[in-house]
């Protein structure tokens, strides 16, 4: 079994309970100190993981997570536009990295932290590593099997009402980095590169329908937020494979809506996606050989159910081990990252917009991590 890397954990907002979740009960990840720029959050959330039985981590400064020799892995969940300024100085003082989405803002600022990890001989990864789950592999795998045929065509929906109505502090969700796109349409996006491959080619229209929000949840309620940011998207995905994917994304659905989460549609059947923000939710199929079955509700058989995020970051620790790649790789967000910043520049123009960066799906993940480490 590989050794476990010593974790600093930089961001100590509502997010950090699922990634201390992960490093308790991950063998491969000894959280030893907590950063925040709120000296009571980083004593709160060390105080949190002792109670808990998951290590004796110290809240410290980010610059002392960087100057502490045995911390070999950064964990950077803060807020967007802090995710870039601390990559590149985690990557250069030889850390590997695992940061939140989105891996940064602009795709100058992404391929310059792909260049700074290669560089200095370290590791970047970024959430979301959902697709890691049970429902997404076990979708994957029926996908990879040729169940629904050759896929033709998708659709990816990620909507709701938006970060106000629910978020403690959700001021920087409507700031450039992050509105819908960033905060929730990167999972539909992953999902869908993961499962289709990269895509090519993006057309787009997007609108900001208020340039002001109230926030609706109780600690700031009723405090105004300034709107930055698209915040209602329809795309047209046209992924390297010739797939035509149809992608609606919006923090502006303040009723309820009966969208899937996503569908792809195959010469022989179509997939009905599993949730791309758990790791457990179960897919359906149905096939045209066999019309009477109806909708099958898939039974998972591979993959972790019931994890927490921060699993990308243990496979990190298990990639270098083994000396191959890490799944929810710099590369996988790079090309979400440019997907994003192309269905901007689309709604912009109202032109489409190559997607220049390509890859490699990342390795299945069906027996989990725990059968990789023991190979």
């Amino acid at each position: 079994m590989p050794k476990a890397m010593n974790v600093g954990l930089v961001g100590c907002g509502m997010i950090r309970k699922q990634y201390l979740k992960a490093c308790g009960e991950s063998a491969l990840l000894n959280l030893v100190g907590c950063a925040d720029l709120v000296a009571e959050r980083e004593r709160e959330t060390c105080a949190e993981v002792q109670e808990q039985g998951w290590g004796t981590p110290e809240p410290c400064t980010f610059e002392e997570l960087l100057e502490r020799d045995e911390i070999q892995l950064i964990m950077n969940i803060t807020n967007p536009k802090a995710h870039y300024p601390l990559n590149v100085r985690a990557l250069t003082a030889g850390k590997h990295v695992y940061s939140e989405k989105p891996l940064a803002v602009t795709n100058e600022e992404g391929r310059e932290l792909l260049a700074a990890a290669e560089a200095n001989g370290v590791r970047i990864g970024c959430a979301p590593d959902t697709f890691l789950g049970a429902g997404h592999q076990t979708t994957r795998k029926l996908l990879d099997d040729g169940l629904i045929g050759e896929p033709t065509a998708a659709s990816l929906f990620f909507v709701g009402g938006g970060p106000d109505g629910y978020h403690e502090d959700p001021e920087f969700f409507f700031e450039k980095g992050a509105g819908p796109l960033q905060d929730n349409g990167v999972y539909a996006l992953t999902m869908g590169v993961t499962l289709l491959g990269p895509v090519a080619r993006v057309m787009a229209m997007t609108k900001k329908t208020w340039d002001e929000r109230k926030v609706l949840s109780k600690k700031k309620y009723g405090q105004p937020i300034p709107v930055e940011v698209p915040t209602h998207i329809a795309a047209t995905l046209e992924f390297a494979n010739g797939v035509i994917a149809t992608f609606m994304n919006s923090f502006d659905i303040r009723g309820q809506h009966h969208l899937p989460h996503g569908e792809i549609y195959g010469t022989e059947g179509t997939l009905v996606l599993p949730n791309p923000n758990t790791f457990d939710n179960k897919p359906s199929m149905r096939q045209t050989a066999n019309p009477d079955a109806g909708w099958q509700e898939m039974e998972l058989t591979c993959g972790h159910a019931g994890t927490s995020r921060g699993v990308g970051a243990a496979d990190i620790v298990a990639a270098v081990a083994h000396d191959r790649p890490h799944r929810a790789s710099g590369e996988l967000a790079y090309q979400v990252l440019e997907i994003s910043n192309a269905i901007y520049r689309s709604g912009e123009t109202g032109r489409a917009v190559d997607v220049e960066s390509t890859l490699e799906r990342p390795l299945p993940f069906a027996d989990g991590l725990i059968a990789d480490i023991r190979d």
